[in-house]
């Protein structure tokens, strides 16, 4: 794996080098490769690669065909080189991107404590893991007619009044990885493991001194949780408490009480759910 890492990703330059020695990041761990922005619709999956892949393979059989049954065979075959010259170059293109071309916005750096995240330009961002005050993370299994066509992931990290960063990738879990696809996975074990490392031992404390744990818009007490109206429900009243598959989490008692809202939008969602189950043994998960 190392071997691959060197291939396929730059060893960190001076500006990243020098961001993680005045973020205090200690040594330098590996490359993975992985993009990241200050947008995170931007990790999006470029919508126009599959139609432009589909139209080119519609030209290719169509044109054909229609030109032969216009003026015959000898201009028809011919213009099989066209669509289908455009199509091998398409396809070129984007292998040659994906596996010779990484940008800096393409791979991060995992550092002892931290992570670098190389810019355009000669620039370098560093963000130390007790810098991160919360993490968002959005995982999304994507569905084209019927069928799987991939899993998108987005960890977003706020990191206070420096703003956040969103580190994620588009993955095929169906299928092996190639030597140039995203590690996304195993950089999302690493930023999980520090969430729960950074963020449980004082969510724990606070339950123990009868405190709250706040996630946004609720709360977690030993005794109940704290909806958006302010009201302190207790466990022994909710009657239902699911992760579901489509990433909703939804919290139902008795009465007319209630929430729900997207995984995504709860920060530090991995502490707020082994809470969860914690407290409330009765909660399901439905996995994607």
């Amino acid at each position: 794996m190392e071997r691959l890492d060197r291939v396929t990703v730059p060893p960190p330059d001076e500006a990243a080098t020098r961001a993680a020695r005045e973020a205090g990041l200690g040594a330098y761990r590996r490359g993975f490769r992985a993009r990241h922005t200050d947008d995170e619709g931007a990790l999006r999956r470029p919508p126009w690669a599959p139609p432009l892949a589909l139209l080119l393979a519609l030209a290719a059989f169509t044109v054909p065909a229609l030109a032969s049954r216009a003026v015959g065979p000898r201009l028809g075959v011919p213009l099989l080189l066209v669509p289908f010259g455009a199509a091998a170059w398409f396809l070129w293109r984007l292998l040659r991107t994906r596996v010779a071309a990484l940008r800096p916005r393409e791979y991060v750096y995992l550092y002892e404590r931290g992570l670098v995240f190389p810019g355009e330009g000669g620039e370098a961002r560093a963000v130390a893991w007790r810098c991160v005050t919360a993490m968002h993370q959005d995982v999304t299994r994507v569905h084209v007619n019927g069928g799987y066509t991939g899993t998108h992931y987005a960890y977003r990290l706020r990191t206070g009044t420096r703003g956040e960063v969103t580190v994620g990738g588009f993955l095929d879990e169906e299928t092996v990885p190639l030597p140039a696809d995203s590690q996304i996975r195993e950089l999302a074990q690493i930023v999980l493991d520090e969430t729960v490392r950074r963020a449980m031992p004082p969510a724990v404390d606070a339950l123990e001194a009868g405190e709250a744990v706040v996630f946004g818009e609720v709360g977690l007490y030993g005794q109940g949780i704290r909806l958006p109206s302010g009201a302190v429900v207790p466990w022994e009243r909710v009657r239902r408490c699911e992760w579901r598959g489509d990433g909703l989490v939804v919290v139902r008692t008795s009465g007319d009480g209630g929430w729900a809202r997207e995984a995504k939008d709860i920060p530090d969602f991995p502490v707020f759910w082994s809470l969860v189950k914690e407290l409330f043994p009765h909660a399901r998960e439905y996995r994607r």
